[in-house]
């Protein structure tokens, strides 16, 4: 949550932890300089699976082009292990599994749209809406 921008205090309300608990997690494991590593990392590899997947579909250009060039009766088909690898590199990157944190965001607009309509109402499911966050939480 911290890494997605959430506020200490925000952290503290959902995990049920005192404020001053999430402070001294931050400063205890770093969360500063381990924001800072995983953000140049996944753009890291991010960057290293686009790579792969432009020269993956460089190298099936040239396969189709050379097909084209053979004018069979019957076009023949690029291999599906090749197109099997090129849509799990992509997947890598767009087809991420809804991490906790994802929810925690969802759950959070949501109370904020309805706190915008109704305040009693946002007040009324704060509770269960931390509850329904921990759950999930345990589940991922």
């Amino acid at each position: 949550m911290f890494n997605d921008g959430i506020s200490g205090k925000e952290i503290a309300r959902i995990l049920g932890v005192a404020e001053q608990t999430v402070v001294n997690w931050k400063k205890r494991y770093y969360w500063e300089e381990e924001r800072r590593k995983k953000t140049l990392a996944r753009d890291t590899a991010e960057d290293a699976v686009w790579e792969l997947i432009n020269y993956q579909l460089d190298a099936l250009k040239k396969i189709k082009d050379a097909y084209k060039l053979e004018k069979a009766d019957k076009p023949k088909l690029i291999d599906k292990g090749d197109i099997d690898a090129l849509t799990k590199m992509f997947s890598t990157i767009k087809g991420k599994q809804l991490e906790w944190s994802s929810y925690v965001k969802i759950v959070r607009e949501f109370v904020e749209h309805i706190q915008a309509i109704d305040l009693e109402l946002a007040k009324s499911i704060i509770d269960m809406s931390d509850a329904f966050l921990n759950k999930k939480r345990t589940e991922l």
